[in-house]
């Protein structure tokens, strides 16, 4: 149910790494190629910035008053970044007890004189960082957007900057018990729900000093969307909620029962046979042309494959093989680094196998702190907004009964239209629960993209279209509308051959370039050769230097670029 499975969510890392996303790649149409389908626009006129008020923003919530964020620098971003706080009740029916933080930042809109409000983030997870995925999306956010709004992310309750769950010290989600991080964390536990969660994007809201809410949430942050609109219905200006969840899934907390006792039915197995087919009618796969025979044999022999060129060179296990290319599956730009994994792995190299499985899970460099503290802030609330969780998922028995969990989505009469998005081969939140969640909210219309991975927004350019029309003009597409996989591709062999085409060289080298300083070569010569090793290597050495496998080819290659860079100055 991740949105992200690296610091960078995924689709967007691969996505910059190897196809451009928008530009090029696996999406390829533009708002001037296509006519978006008018149902109900809503002229609107910008909203002017005011001047920072040092009182409460009044409000008819019922909440408890905010004052706005008083910005400042942040220490880990440069300007024009900026960060803040604010200050909520950790239990909203006691609001003058125990407070917590809610920790934010946000990237000024750049035609300050033509300002909307704030587009809030959020990337799912749940346990995701709204913060990191502001820093990692401002730059790839369609300038529509990013000139009008300010790009805000906050770490919601329980999560990184803000005030979070806690573990001991080098906490192992893999092998050690939540006992310890149970006790740590406290009462907290018990307020991590999505309904509290809801009340603090609100009271977000208040403290940016926007009318009504513009938010984009993914995956889980779809829930989050969905519950704010049914207890602030007329505070809804524009939200976006791609990569829909089941909105029948809080019918497990009812005394009726049933539903799905989690965010959505996932089908993982769906994506990969999507992988497979195309894999299989394109010479651009590493793996073809029968991947899934390949598959079988490396799962087969994995165990006894070296890995002698990443980490410590451990052998991977069935159970590792499976994780990865699961989690492959969260982004088609993945494919074609899972292709020639996999390729090596059967010619007896498990190195890019070793490598992928960490640069999926913690990229790379690799910031393990930063996904342990993920690993128990996603049990936490899972475990809140799921009230049988006891039966259903041994990992939150122990868990502190919660205040309030996931309702069942519901209808909803907002004051705007709410646009729900899904992808039809979804691996974790498969597209037809788009149309459900919309049909649900009652007050909402749902687009589909005909692709394959996690969230469609920035990995389809046609849905990026609609998108950004639906957030600055309020132009409402027409309900049902479908986005096809790849854009101007007649035939299934075309699409296949988009989907595993050659790494694009631009952006092959802007991403090489920074991990090749981090290796020791000296910033004066890691653009020369980055640009050698992306003109020279071939495909499968650039993947190598992307996922950090120091194999002998790459590294003779590096070595007689960068003599052959310091001649040439």
């Amino acid at each position: 149910m991740r949105r992200r499975a690296t610091p960078i969510p995924i689709g967007l890392a691969v996505c910059l790494l190897l196809a451009g996303c928008a530009s090029s790649g696996v999406t390829i149409s533009r708002s001037d190629q296509r006519e978006v389908t008018v149902v109900s626009p809503v002229p609107t006129s910008p909203e002017p910035t005011s001047p920072v008020p040092t009182s409460p923003v009044p409000d008819d919530s019922g909440l408890p008053g905010i004052a706005p964020v008083a910005w400042s620098t942040c220490d880990d971003q440069p300007g024009p970044w900026q960060c803040g706080f604010i200050t909520v009740p950790m239990d909203y029916s006691d609001p003058s007890g125990a407070e917590i933080t809610i920790a934010l930042t946000r990237f000024p809109a750049a035609d300050a004189g033509n300002r909307v409000g704030s587009l809030v983030l959020n990337p799912g997870g749940p346990g995701g960082s709204g913060i990191e995925i502001a820093y990692d999306e401002a730059e790839a956010m369609p300038t529509e957007i990013s000139d009008r709004f300010d790009i805000v992310g906050f770490d919601p309750r329980g999560i990184g900057r803000s005030t979070a769950v806690q573990c001991p010290q080098d906490f192992d989600a893999a092998t050690d018990s939540f006992d310890g991080c149970i006790d740590l964390t406290g009462e907290l536990l018990i307020h991590l729900g999505t309904p509290n969660v809801a009340r603090d994007l609100e009271m977000v809201r208040r403290a940016l000093q926007d009318e009504r809410l513009t938010y984009l949430g993914y995956s889980y942050g779809t829930a989050l969307g969905a519950v704010y609109a049914d207890m602030f219905p007329d505070r809804v200006r524009a939200l976006v909620l791609d990569g829909a969840i089941d909105p029948d899934a809080g019918l497990s907390n009812t005394d009726s029962g049933g539903g799905y006792d989690f965010y959505a039915e996932q089908d993982f197995e769906g994506t990969l046979d999507v992988f497979h087919s195309l894999c299989d009618i394109t010479s651009n796969c590493a793996a073809g042309p029968d991947s899934r025979d390949l598959l079988s044999q490396v799962s087969d022999v994995v165990r006894d494959t070296p890995a002698p060129y990443f980490a410590n060179g451990e052998s991977l296990t069935r159970a590792d093989v499976d994780d990865i290319v699961s989690t492959a599956m969260y982004s088609a730009y993945s494919w074609p680094v899972l292709g020639i994994a996999l390729r090596d792995a059967a010619n007896g190299d498990a190195s890019a196998l070793a490598a992928m499985y960490s640069w999926l899970q913690f990229g790379y460099p690799a910031d393990m702190e930063a996904e342990a503290d993920f690993d128990f802030a996603n049990v936490a609330i899972r475990c809140a907004d799921f009230e049988n969780r006891g039966s259903g998922s041994y990992e939150c028995a122990d868990f502190p009964d919660t205040a309030e969990s996931l309702p069942v989505i519901g209808p909803v009469d907002a004051a705007a239209t709410i646009l729900v998005i899904g992808t039809q081969h979804d691996p974790a939140t498969p597209g037809r629960y788009a149309a459900l969640l919309a049909g649900a909210l009652g007050d909402a219309v749902d687009i589909s993209w005909e692709g394959a991975g996690h969230t469609a927004f920035l990995s389809s350019g046609c849905i990026t279209d609609i998108v950004v029309a639906y957030v600055v003009e309020q132009i409402v597409p027409e309900d049902g509308e479908t986005c096809p996989f790849v854009e101007g591709a007649a035939t299934v062999n075309e699409r296949a051959d988009v989907v595993f085409q050659s790494l694009e060289p631009d952006f092959a080298i802007d991403s090489i370039e920074p991990l090749l300083v981090e290796q020791g070569v000296p910033g004066r010569l890691a653009r020369c050769v980055a640009r050698a090793i992306v003109t020279s290597g071939g495909e499968r050495l650039v993947v190598h230097q992307i996922l950090g496998v120091d194999s002998p080819e790459l590294a003779g290659l590096r070595s007689t670029a960068a003599m052959g860079c310091q001649l040439t100055g």
